[in-house]
């Protein structure tokens, strides 16, 4: 039976970004999207390193903090590396982590306007819920991507 207690923070409630002018590692010139799109091509190939089986202890070190990014971690998203040649997509998942967490899938606002037009959705057992992720891709406050059904590695720095 789902837990109809469980209590989950509203999309994007707390995240925010920081002002990372000074640091040209997000920025988003026309000069640094090639870097970083070849610095995405490389920790990319590192990752499908270290994806072995038996692997020697120093691999096995660095597959397990790959796979497993902390907040303030340079951050790149795998799954749609591949998938899309859309160079906005990329560079959107591609900066500092800021948090990743569990949390609804919409606000109340959109829970309460899809309950009032479904009156089975009477409880919190039917609201489903995300794992978030959020990065800072530029270099502004604002510039920060909510991103679920995907998957983060940490980047090597």
């Amino acid at each position: 039976m789902p837990n109809t207690t469980a209590h989950y923070l509203q999309p994007r409630e707390g995240i925010t970004g920081t002002e990372r002018t000074e640091d040209d590692l997000l920025s988003l010139d026309d000069k640094a999207i090639a870097r970083r799109l070849m610095m995405m091509g490389t920790a990319h190939a590192l990752h499908s390193a270290v994806l072995v089986g038996n692997p020697a202890p120093k691999v096995a070190e660095m597959y397990a903090r790959m796979t497993e990014p902390r907040p303030s971690d340079l951050v790149m998203e795998v799954t749609s590396f591949f998938r899309t040649r859309d160079v906005d997509t990329k560079i959107k998942g591609f900066g500092i982590l800021i948090d990743h967490r569990e949390e609804w899938m919409t606000t109340d606002e959109e829970w309460a306007a899809m309950r009032a037009e479904d009156p089975r959705l009477c409880d919190e057992a039917g609201r489903g819920h995300d794992h978030a992720w959020y990065v800072q891709y530029g270099p502004a406050a604002e510039d920060v991507c909510r991103w679920v059904n995907c998957e983060f590695i940490a980047v090597p720095t």
